[in-house]
């Protein structure tokens, strides 16, 4: 197995002092991740999911912003497709939610914006993933993360162009 920089970066973190969405502490969460990066059927996928744990539908618990470092961890990894769709789609559901009640009336009104900054010290990761195929999901989170929209606009019309051409490649 080689070197994950996302499961070093777990180990930084004091998981068993963050709220979890299943009502423990975060203590599980870098072996629920590690899960994730082994995972190969659904079933695995389904065992080792982050929803329930960072969010509850849009709905987010302190261990989202850490498990966000997690992901743009992982997306500059050697991973299969499907791990990439999914670790994308958690992403999105980490920084385009919203705190939970229960995280707002513990003190932490916005854990969007600590998910967003955290996605933010990967941009250029989300950059290469919009323009390498997954371009759909990244643009989607580029939208909610890149705090510079003159950035944001001058690459969104650069690769929707290219993104548009090899749709139509595909369909023909």
């Amino acid at each position: 197995m080689s070197i994950r920089p996302s499961l070093i970066q777990a180990e930084r973190i004091d998981w068993a002092s963050l709220r979890c969405g299943c009502g423990k502490t975060g203590a599980h969460i870098p072996e629920t991740f590690a899960n994730l990066l082994e995972a190969r059927t659904p079933r695995e996928f389904a065992e080792s999911s982050l929803e329930g744990h960072a969010y509850i539908q849009s709905l987010l618990f302190e261990v989202a912003a850490p498990v966000t470092s997690l992901i743009m961890a992982a997306l500059s990894e050697d991973l299969s497709d499907t791990l990439r769709v999914k670790l994308l789609a958690y992403l999105i559901s980490c920084v385009g939610g919203e705190s939970h009640w229960t995280e707002v009336d513990a003190g932490a009104p916005e854990i969007e914006v600590d998910c967003q900054i955290a996605a933010r010290e990967g941009i250029w990761q989300l950059y290469q993933e919009y323009a390498t195929g997954r371009a759909d999901m990244a643009r989607i989170a580029l939208e909610l993360v890149d705090n510079d929209p003159d950035r944001f606009a001058h690459f969104d019309a650069k690769l929707i162009v290219r993104f548009d051409k090899r749709m139509k490649r595909v369909r023909h």
